[in-house]
């Protein structure tokens, strides 16, 4: 490729798109790229901070790949989630697919004293409904992945108690009944640990992956976790100190921005590097480790520094390939990444970037899906193509995230709407 990424322009709210031959959309504020670089893992005196254009760049959907479902194009179900925390006001945060076509949500309520709530959305006679609500033993949720027995594991800090002095991992929980068992796969450290985490599955649907970044009292700790979701048995445990090192001078805190499985094993961690401490700016990046969390290659920057962007969402594509939602000045780019793989073109423009913090991909890898100021919007990531916006029937509605679906559905949109009442929090499902 040319060191000048091709692009094509897409504006939200209902503009026209031109494709990606000929596109008259405005250029980046700079997108020249250095030389292709080296993929070693061993930290250098000075980090690099041009995109890494010498590998393998995205060629678009997978030719083994599933066929495409369409683009979503109609609201399915619009759940009020009030009774899944009835009479303590929460936020909806986190949502995954329910095997019927609904859901599993949770709920985080302003009183810090109280625990998140799980709610289970089913379909009760040809609607969907909150049908079940139960606590979660955790202190805080950093993810959630439903495993292969239709349990859920959700990941975060653990509170001491229930047989184990506390620490990092996994909560595993029957969503209708409450049961669940605690698996500690890092135990507390220093009282002022300040933890940020994520967390994946892998494709065999019980091999757990937790991510862990703390800012400790004897010095930062960044931690990658395999867990056997059966057992909970710790399967692999990796420190990504220099890993990290090797791309950003600062640990990675609260610039995580996702953990994506690959199809063979082991995960990408994608967060927003620091090359330079003396200077503001980020770089996207993509560390990719394999089932044992040896590395695979070396960091990966999706952007260089000069392009100015910040990571806003995450998703995981069927065959490895991670992309990105990332925000640049004046717009926002669609972004994808190769399984062992590097940067490459701009997907998608989005010029409204006010609508830039959510992404789901379809598994065919042809139709991805963005906020948008009516509920949803698709979008053709092989022309640029845009849809019409679903409507999801609420004028003063904000949706916060999407995540995928599956039975019929193409995204679970959670977010929060005026109607019934003030910031109701919601879940929405979309498809076809």
């Amino acid at each position: 490729m040319t060191g000048r990424r091709p692009l094509c322009s897409l504006v939200l709210g209902g503009c026209a798109l031109a494709t990606l031959a000929g596109c008259p959309a405005p250029e980046p504020p700079s997108v020249d790229r250095p030389p292709a670089s080296s993929s070693a893992a061993v930290p250098l005196p000075a980090r690099e901070t041009g995109a890494s254009i010498g590998l393998p760049a995205y060629q678009g959907p997978p030719p083994a790949g599933p066929r495409s479902s369409g683009p979503v194009t109609r609201l399915r179900a619009a759940v009020d989630l009030t009774p899944a925390a009835p009479g303590v006001f929460s936020r909806v945060r986190f949502a995954a697919a329910a095997p019927d076509g609904g859901g599993y949500v949770v709920l985080t309520p302003d009183d810090a004293g109280l625990p998140e709530r799980l709610g289970t959305v089913s379909l009760v006679g040809g609607r969907f409904a909150v049908t079940a609500s139960v606590p979660i033993p955790l202190g805080d949720v950093w993810g959630m992945q439903r495993l292969t027995d239709g349990r859920l594991a959700l990941a975060g800090p653990l509170p001491t108690g229930e047989g184990n002095t506390g620490g990092y991992g996994f909560a595993v929980l029957d969503p209708r009944t409450g049961a669940h068992r605690t698996i500690v796969a890092l135990p507390f450290g220093s009282p002022s640990d300040l933890a940020f985490g994520r967390s994946a599955l892998g494709p065999d649907g019980r091999t757990m992956y937790l991510f862990i970044s703390l800012a400790a009292g004897a010095g930062p700790r960044q931690r990658l976790m395999a867990v056997d979701g059966r057992s909970g048995r710790v399967l692999s445990d990796r420190d990504l100190s220099s890993d990290v090192a090797g791309a950003s001078e600062v640990p990675v805190g609260h610039d995580v921005a996702g953990l994506v499985p690959r199809p063979g094993g082991g995960v990408a961690l994608v967060f927003d590097a620091t090359p330079d401490a003396t200077r503001p700016g980020r770089i996207p990046t993509v560390l990719t480790f394999d089932a044992r969390l040896a590395p695979v290659g070396g960091p990966v920057r999706v952007t260089s520094l000069a392009e100015g962007a910040r990571t806003r969402a995450v998703a995981a594509g069927i065959d490895g390939t991670v992309f990105l939602v990332v925000a640049v000045p004046g717009a926002a780019w669609i972004l994808a990444v190769p399984d062992r793989g590097g940067a490459g073109p701009v997907l998608v423009q989005l010029t409204d970037s006010l609508y830039d913090h959510a992404l789901v991909v379809e598994p065919a890898q042809v139709w991805a899906l963005v906020p948008a100021p009516t509920g949803a919007q698709a979008v053709d990531l092989t022309t640029g193509k845009l849809r019409p916006p679903v409507d999801v029937g609420c004028p003063g509605q904000h949706v916060r995230a999407m995540f995928p679906a599956g039975d019929g559905a193409d995204a679970l949109l959670i977010g929060e709407c005026d109607s019934p009442r003030t910031r109701t929090q919601m879940l929405w499902i979309v498809g076809r």
